[in-house]
């Protein structure tokens, strides 16, 4: 979970700047932690009980579930066009060898599925926090209310939650079949995310309004530290590797000659899509999939709270109604309306 939303959005201040830049990032960062802490306690949850991201979306959507599939992955693109501008715009001179090769790397990884994702989290994010909270921080004066940028506190902490949720909605109903705290899990990445959040922030405050301004801000403070080349690379691997799961998952659905004509054209798509830059990503397309996350989870709760309640109602009607040896069953007029949900057949 950390991986996947320390980004090179996050780790550069881009993010950061756009959603919690406004009268004070202090009440934005809390407000983002606790919505991201629910929406991924809910989405391992919907893992463990329906099995998995595939099985939850056929859950959830029914006949629709292969739309909504379709279009994640595609929305998915975004995100990781935007590490791919990272790494370009990290290292000018190496463009666009640097971000074709870092993806090229990130889908050899994904070959192994989520396994892959969580060895190279688990290999590369202790090194990036460890940077984080060497370099990153600032004085107390740095967290009081500046002059008003941006979009409101609220809005802005509400969309970047949505947003990281939804980059990670599908992995971790992959991994929920197997997370057995996932309230433990939820709390402890969002704490983690919320004081890196702080550092780097505190950071870009302390140098003043020529880091606010700058396409990559926490990367203005750290000029001159060769080191933070390395850390920005890290977090662009792994949140490619979140982004670029559902696409590649969704091509495996193919077979022979067109599975690999899927992939190769999903990695052509998130590439020119990067030629955006990485400020029009984010200033553009990432706050709409941050309400498209928020969307999502509501939709989630509504439907565990209310929809599933009354879709557990008609199964137990309906398990009365059906029977192999129904003409020694006992058919009462309240059963009649109940059909079996999947293929409706008539019953006498």
């Amino acid at each position: 979970m950390v991986g996947g939303a320390v980004g090179a959005g996050f780790i550069s201040g881009a993010e950061l700047v756009r959603f919690f830049h406004t009268r004070s990032f202090f009440f934005p960062v809390l407000l983002s932690a606790a919505l991201f802490f629910l929406q991924c306690a809910l989405f391992l949850r919907l893992g463990r009980r329906y099995g998995g991201y595939e099985n939850t979306l056929r859950a959830l959507f029914g006949r629709g579930a292969a739309a909504v599939g379709a279009a994640v992955s595609l929305l998915c693109l975004i995100p990781c066009a935007g590490m791919l501008a990272g790494l370009d715009a990290l290292l000018p001179s190496a463009a666009p060898l640097l971000s074709a090769g870092g993806l090229l790397l990130t889908a050899l990884l994904l070959t192994r599925g989520t396994k892959g994702i969580s060895i190279l989290n688990l290999i590369l994010v202790p090194v990036l926090l460890v940077f984080v909270f060497a370099f990153g921080g600032g004085q107390p004066h740095d967290f009081l209310p500046t002059a008003a940028e941006g979009i409101s506190p609220f809005g802005g902490g509400a969309l970047y939650a949505g947003m990281n949720a939804f980059l990670l909605a599908p992995v971790l109903l992959d991994i929920g079949r197997e997370i057995e705290k996932p309230l433990l899990s939820s709390a402890v990445a969002a704490l983690v995310i919320a004081a890196a959040s702080f550092a780097i922030m505190g950071s870009i405050y302390r140098a003043g309004g020529e880091a606010l301004q700058a396409e990559m801000p926490f990367l203005y403070v750290m000029r001159g530290r060769k080191a933070f080349s390395c850390m920005v690379a890290i977090a662009i691997m792994t949140s490619l590797a979140s982004s670029l799961y559902p696409p590649l998952k969704a091509c495996e659905k193919l077979a022979g000659i067109k599975k690999f004509a899927a992939k190769a054209g999903v990695l052509f798509a998130a590439f020119a899509l990067s030629r955006l830059g990485l400020s029009g990503i984010v200033g553009y397309f990432y706050p709409i999939e941050g309400g498209l996350g928020l969307a999502l989870s509501v939709f989630g709760v509504l439907h565990e709270q209310f929809f599933k309640k009354r879709h557990e109602k008609v199964h137990s009607r309906r398990k009365d109604a059906e029977d192999d040896r129904r003409a020694h069953h006992e058919i009462e007029l309240e059963h009649l309306p109940a059909v079996h949900d999947e293929v409706p057949k008539s019953r006498p």
